[in-house]
């Protein structure tokens, strides 16, 4: 239809008939409060299709769409796909310890650091609250050591510390005859920790680039990843997507189009990943939460799909 190509003021998507009416059914998100859409189904129920037919609309319509896809499945005309995974095909990554310098009068180097430690003991349920104490010094260890202040946002612009640093940190304290009485706990915490911050995506020094996936339709294939970095990953990305777009300002209070009411729009395969783990699913301070609340005045739509299991 017209109103899903780019040119209209509308985005317009047809989702199909409806059963017993044969009536046309579409999507039209700029009418809704937000532009969110949630898809709930059994295996087999078309879940995935779904997702495809609402992807391909908005991105025909113009809208950037970016594609979390856990499941490897989620593909449709128009989507640049990118691999992230250990193999030697994928060669771009992450880093979770880069700082937002821009966003210092809001969220301090403390603020970020606790983000950065809530997001692995969530992704690490294992970690115990002495492991948890010893990640934070460690994490706070591989700041202080690359120079970053907390009261100068300056130094947050220095190369960050990596997951490596960290558990290099941590491996020399489990050498310190000083802290011999904490030895235990330190080595449970690499046990924990080593073979998710040694995963080649974090080693990288080519990242995903923010700005390419606000410029056009992207597909991140995560799906050779294990959940643990997977939901690191995910996290990271949104998180890094949310700060850009609120550093852009929010949408107007009345848009002239939807082109103006949406910036972006991210689909997500399968999101209970990133609302298991350990944690409270229900904080504000978790990352889906913070979207489903804050998102939409500053132009991200969501589209996400969760399987229903029958007992």
């Amino acid at each position: 239809p017209e109103s899903s190509k780019q040119g209209a003021s509308t985005l317009d998507v047809s989702i199909g008939q409806e059963v017993n009416t044969k009536q046309d059914l579409a999507w039209v998100p700029g009418k809704q409060s937000n532009g969110f859409f949630l898809i709930l189904g059994a295996s087999g129920s078309g879940k995935t299709e779904t997702l495809k037919v609402l992807g391909k609309g908005i991105s025909e319509f113009g809208t950037p769409v970016l594609v979390l896809d856990f499941h490897g499945d989620v593909k449709f005309p128009g989507l640049e796909s990118v691999l992230l995974s250990s193999g030697t095909s994928s060669t771009i990554g992450l880093n979770p310890m880069e700082l937002d310098s821009h966003s210092a009068e809001e969220t301090g180097l403390y603020d970020q650091r606790k983000v950065i430690r809530d997001m692995i003991r969530n992704a690490v349920p294992a970690l115990g609250h002495r492991q948890g104490s010893i990640l934070r010094d460690a994490i706070e260890e591989a700041y202080s050591s690359r120079g970053f202040k907390d009261a100068d946002p300056a130094t947050w612009r220095l190369a960050p510390p990596t997951f490596s640093d960290v558990v290099a940190i941590l491996t020399t304290w489990s050498e310190d005859d000083s802290k011999k009485s904490q030895r235990s706990s330190i080595e449970g915490c690499i046990a924990a920790v080593q073979e998710i911050f040694e995963h080649p995506i974090f080693q990288r020094s080519k990242h995903v680039a923010i700005e390419d996936i606000l410029s056009k339709s992207m597909r991140l294939d995560l799906s050779r990843l294990s959940d643990e970095v997977r939901y690191i990953t995910a996290e990271t990305l949104l998180r890094k997507i949310f700060r850009v777009l609120r550093l852009k300002g929010p949408i107007p209070v009345q848009p002239q189009s939807d082109h103006e009411r949406f910036r972006l729009f991210v689909v997500i395969d399968e999101a209970k990943i990133l609302s298991t783990g350990g944690g409270d699913p229900d904080s504000p301070d978790r990352v889906l939460n913070l979207l489903f609340t804050e998102a939409r005045k500053f132009g991200l739509g969501m589209i996400l799909a969760l399987s229903l299991i029958h007992i």
